[in-house]
């Protein structure tokens, strides 16, 4: 058995090594020293303001205090509380840091782009995981799927000439305080809103489009996107309360393999896996969502052709958008 002093040295480990060190010990590095951990403090925490006081004696009194945070989870409770005071922090911190990192490097734009995407994101990630076995609830599957697609979003960007380095900071920094990603890269999957999304996009040869996504929307108040993910056409994707599918239920009135979605000769399906409560696809018409699939009438089929556009209901309660996923257009906000 491990010794009280081993695991209160293992709980230190994993709480030292936050999201927030390991994104700004990589921009350190980056720099030599020129923009660290305390400047980019500054930019999202509510107490970064005590960093560059005028006074000494306060940076003094203050410092190690502000380094415990930084090193801890608790840095995560400061951003969001700055955020919601003003919901502007993240994006006039991510040009802020642009700045410092223009000054203090020899990189340009796409260069730094790069460098975050493939560097300072993945370390983030790290510390995120971290965070997370220390004990800090983040969703792991969700943080999997969007650590993904943050880097398949740059790397088209980057392919098309782009490098929005404003947006993936601020996507950076909204991860280090909330866990995830905010709805606004949500819509990065998909070029255009839900609402619009009853054609798939013209691929050139007549094909429906290899990709898709499932946007998972709250129904009542609270954030309108509560997770996304990609859906290949290679492979089924799964919902359900199995901790083995593709997106995890917590609702306990969706069935442990609730449906299923997949391609078959072009064509997306959905396939109710037998569910208790059933599953329904609504689709809007012209006079608003009309119920064009319920596997819970009688004995019809549990295999219905799915059109961009529609929205997958589960038990009644759990609602998922079915959109296209473009390619070529993606940004953020």
């Amino acid at each position: 058995m491990a010794s009280s002093s081993q695991v209160c040295d293992c709980v230190h480990e994993h709480g030292w090594d936050s999201a927030f060190y390991r994104f700004a010990e990589s921009i350190r590095d980056l720099t030599c020293g020129g923009c660290n951990h305390k400047h980019i403090y500054a930019l999202v925490g509510t107490r970064g303001r005590y960093i560059n006081h005028t006074n000494p004696i306060v940076r003094k009194r203050t410092a190690a205090a502000l380094s415990r945070l930084m090193h801890s989870s608790r840095y995560a409770a400061d951003m969001r509380k700055g955020y919601a005071d003003d919901s502007s922090v993240f994006s006039r911190a991510a040009a802020s840091l642009i700045e410092m990192l223009r000054n203090a490097t020899d990189l340009d734009d796409a260069g730094l782009f790069d460098f975050v995407l493939h560097t300072s994101w993945p370390e983030l990630l790290r510390g995120l995981e971290s965070e997370r076995r220390a004990g800090r609830e983040i969703d792991p599957l969700r943080m999997a799927c969007e650590s993904r697609e943050v880097v398949r979003w740059g790397e088209q960007q980057a392919a098309c000439g782009r490098a929005p380095l404003a947006e993936l900071l601020a996507a950076c920094f909204r991860t280090m305080a909330f866990g995830c990603l905010d709805d606004r890269f949500a819509r990065t999957l998909c070029s255009r809103t839900p609402q619009e999304l009853q054609e798939p996009p013209d691929t050139g040869d007549g094909r429906a489009q290899d990709g898709a996504c499932l946007v998972r929307v709250a129904d009542g108040d609270g954030p309108c996107v509560l997770g996304v993910w990609c859906v290949d056409a290679d492979r089924p994707f799964s919902i359900g309360r199995f901790s083995s599918c593709d997106a995890i239920e917590a609702d306990p009135v969706v069935s442990r393999l609730h449906c299923r979605v997949f391609m078959l000769d072009d064509t997306w399906f959905l396939e109710d896996g037998g569910s208790t409560h059933g599953t329904r696809v609504l689709r809007d018409t012209g006079g608003g969502p009309a119920c064009v699939f319920d596997s819970g009438e009688g004995d019809g089929p549990r295999t219905f052709p799915l059109e961009f556009g529609d929205r997958i209901v589960l038990a009644g309660r759990s609602t998922y958008w079915f959109c296209a996923r473009d390619a070529h257009v993606l940004t953020i906000g």
